[in-house]
């Protein structure tokens, strides 16, 4: 079991290595080339700042595990992993800071970065660290049998993801993993679990070193490497401290520690599926872009940021010294702060939501509207007794689906009455549709039915620039073939009446 001295060896060690490598790193970067350009928008610093800080925490990691279980006299397997735990760890965050690394100096397609992230989360899942079950401070684990595998790769996608997008201003990123850091392993050592508290520890130390030289105004950068490490070593610990302590609120503890940035990347997720943009599309709505909004210096968003971690690390620290009743009052109000919060910070993106919907629920009305306008129209030509009452009902049925101009032109000379007008127009309000290809969506439709070409159908429909409904030119066809089946039909009665007159008048002769 590991003592208080390996803890404070492992994390002093950290701090000290990040610092020194923090320095070497940035030096390395600057003279390569690894730095990040501001661009007047997403990035505001006033000059280039080296990138590659992932690989001072990555060293700080991985070299203070060792170290300090050493200088304490400790093996690494007696206070922290199993070697086969260290190599699967190790070999993940190598990986997924290699990922980094390469979108950080060359560049990666968002798709193919999301699926060697997902790749990595899948290995870890073989080698062991998977969610078997979920335990709630109010009864026993839950099994989740099949949903293991998917409710595993989503923890750690979606702790990868979380450090991230909240990896938009100096010191945020790192600030708030060495809180959800420090949460866990006071957590672990409430709960007896050394190795969780030896490897939270090693980060929490890792990621203090590097804030040094990270926070406001930032001389080093953690870059995607940086960020995504962090969130994935946060994950892993997680999961190897819900299975190595005792199940008592299992990954409720780190994932409230890690609440800030689950809460931003869900309004992230949220504004950016309600306006229509890529996941990975940057924006400047994350939390400490709204804090400096408010008037709030870096340095103070940052503390602000910190605040708030603090206090979600102390909740998580009182739900695991809580019992059963005291646990469902701090998750009660934690729950009531959380909808205060969307209610306040993210409106904007619940008020996006709502117009998706409303317009989802309104176009699915609109859709029903136009069909069954369609479908009137062509269960009423059956009973249609000319040319002309078929056109009438046409032309109902658009004003019903919203067109704007139908244009119906017909050729066959034998569709009654002989002489009839075979041209028909309908305008909505009289007035013709704008011209510009933007604003106006065209469609030329033959009328025919059998081979048999009657003529053609023009419609247009103001669209304003937004994408056609896929059902209107459904309907539209639907609408012209009944009209050329029924026109047809008409001919055919015509020449029949006109034959039965014909052999009415040759018998009265």
């Amino acid at each position: 079991m590991a003592g208080m001295t390996t803890y404070a060896l492992t994390f002093g060690t950290a701090v000290a290595i990040s610092y020194a490598a923090g320095r070497l790193v940035r030096r390395l970067a600057r003279d390569r080339g690894a730095v990040d350009r501001p661009d007047g928008f997403r990035k505001l610093h006033a000059r280039p700042v080296p990138l590659l800080g992932g690989v001072a925490v990555y060293l700080a990691f991985f070299m203070a595990l060792p170290a300090g279980c050493l200088l304490a006299g400790q093996a690494l397997a007696d206070s922290c992993l199993t070697e086969a735990e260290f190599w699967w760890v190790f070999g993940g965050a190598t990986a997924v800071l290699l990922t980094g690394m390469v979108d950080d100096v060359w560049g990666l397609r968002a798709r193919w970065k999301f699926l060697l992230l997902g790749l990595i989360s899948a290995a870890m899942y073989g080698g062991g660290f998977r969610i078997g079950g979920v335990s709630t401070p109010f009864g026993p684990s839950l099994g989740l049998a099949w949903l293991a595998a998917p409710v595993t790769l989503f923890w750690f996608m979606g702790c990868m993801n979380s450090v991230n997008l909240i990896d938009g201003m100096d010191g945020v990123a790192a600030g708030v993993s060495l809180f959800a850091a420090a949460a866990m392993a006071a957590c672990a050592v409430l709960l007896g679990n050394a190795s969780a508290a030896v490897l939270a520890l090693a980060l929490a130390g890792a990621a203090a070193g590097f804030l040094v030289l990270n926070f406001p105004p930032a001389s080093l950068y953690l870059g995607d490497s940086g960020s995504l490490l962090l969130g994935f070593l946060l994950a892993s610990i997680g999961i190897l401290g819900a299975q190595k302590g005792p199940m008592v609120v299992a990954l409720l503890v780190p994932a409230i520690a890690l609440g800030l940035p689950i809460f931003d990347t869900s309004l992230a997720i949220l504004r950016r599926w309600t306006k229509g943009l890529p996941f990975m599309a940057g924006d400047r709505q994350h939390l400490h872009h709204k804090l400096q909004e408010l008037g709030l210096t870096q340095r103070h968003a940052a503390l602000a940021v910190y605040g708030a971690c603090i206090v979600l690390a102390a909740v998580a620290l009182l739900l695991t010294a809580s019992n059963s009743l005291q646990a469902a009052l701090l998750l009660g109000v934690l729950a009531a702060v959380t909808i205060l919060a969307f209610r306040t910070i993210g409106r904007h993106e619940l008020a996006g939501l709502k117009r998706k919907l409303r317009g989802y629920v309104h176009g699915k009305k609109e859709q029903t509207k136009r069909r069954a306008a369609a479908y009137v129209a062509t269960g009423s030509m059956r009973h249609a007794d000319s040319v002309d009452e078929l056109w009438n009902l046409l032309a109902r049925a658009a004003d019903r689906m919203g067109l704007d101009e139908v244009d119906l032109m017909l050729r066959d000379a034998e569709l009654p009455p002989v002489g009839a007008r075979r041209r028909y127009r309908w305008l909505r309000n009289g007035e013709a549709s704008p011209d510009g290809h933007h604003a106006t969506w065209s469609a030329h439709l033959p009328v025919r039915d059998n081979g048999r070409l009657l003529g053609r159908m023009e419609v247009e429909k103001r669209t304003n620039g937004k994408p056609l409904e896929p059902d209107i030119p459904e309907t539209l066809e639907l609408l012209a073939r009944a009209f050329a089946i029924n026109a047809l039909r008409l001919g055919e009665e015509q020449r029949s009446e006109d034959d039965a007159e014909l052999r009415i008048v040759k018998s009265e002769n």
